[in-house]
């Protein structure tokens, strides 16, 4: 036992020593609150839609709505994953038709009902503040806030800056890799619906699948000290489906 023990510490130290954020302090709040029910909100997407003057623009706009929706139904999986119990889509739409408050009163007002009338330790807002299309390109800035209900305290917030790409033939037509097509057939979809609805997924996967562990799930003892990411940054998909992150607040869309 002793042994398993050094082995535990030289592994911590040398994870300690990599560069990035650490989790015990990237989320040291969320760590203090332990929450272990978690609701999550309507995204608020902000972002605006084309006047409808031709099928183009009813195409693009039905685009946004599908990749927001599938942005909100996506974001549970990794979350329960991880070992919390989230509200399922039927009770939290029971919940989201009967609030009064709009999203700006959830995320500022006192939510202590949540925890004592309905057992919620926390909500998390997802919000989309720009869409983006250039070339093969399709990207997103998506923002994460998990506030605690009993104090409002807010226990989690990441702002990512998340594309997807992919390569073009010679006629300039995007080539669609395995994954995007299996997605694509399953869901009927045009191309650059699946491209924004594939980015949101990933991006919610790799954002929220980095929490620390729930009450369902017994995290290692060296969970603590594993470099995550900060809480600015980009994320890039690259067409063969690998990540690429890079931090900091103000980058500029390339």
């Amino acid at each position: 036992m002793k042994r398993y023990g050094w082995i535990i510490c030289i592994i911590a130290v040398a994870l300690a020593s990599c560069k990035g954020n650490q989790k015990m302090a990237h989320y040291e709040d969320l760590y203090s609150n332990q929450p272990a029910t978690i609701y999550i909100a309507p995204v608020n997407d902000r972002t605006e839609r084309n006047p409808v003057r031709t099928f183009d623009d009813s195409v693009y706009n039905a685009s946004l709505n599908t990749a927001a929706k599938q942005l909100y139904l996506t974001a549970s999986a990794p979350l329960v994953r991880k070992g919390y119990y989230v509200l399922g889509p039927l009770a939290s739409a029971q919940i989201a038709a009967s609030e009064q408050r709009t999203l700006k009163q959830l995320r500022n007002d006192p939510i202590a009902d949540y925890h004592s009338d309905l057992g919620i330790d926390a909500i998390l807002f997802i919000t989309i503040t720009n869409w983006e299309t250039k070339a093969n390109r399709w990207g997103a800035t998506i923002e994460y806030t998990l506030r605690a209900t009993q104090t409002g305290t807010e226990v989690m917030h990441t702002v990512v800056k998340a594309s997807k790409s992919v390569n073009l033939d010679f006629k300039g037509m995007p080539v669609i890799v395995k994954d995007d097509a299996a997605f694509i057939q399953k869901y009927h979809c045009d191309t650059e619906t699946a491209m924004r609805s594939r980015l949101v997924e990933i991006t919610n996967q790799y954002v929220l699948n980095d929490f620390p562990s729930g009450a369902r799930w017994r995290g290692d003892k060296i969970e603590r000290y594993i470099p995550t990411h900060p809480e600015y940054f980009t994320l890039n998909i690259a067409p063969d489906g690998s990540i690429a992150v890079v931090q900091g607040e103000d980058i500029e869309w390339k």
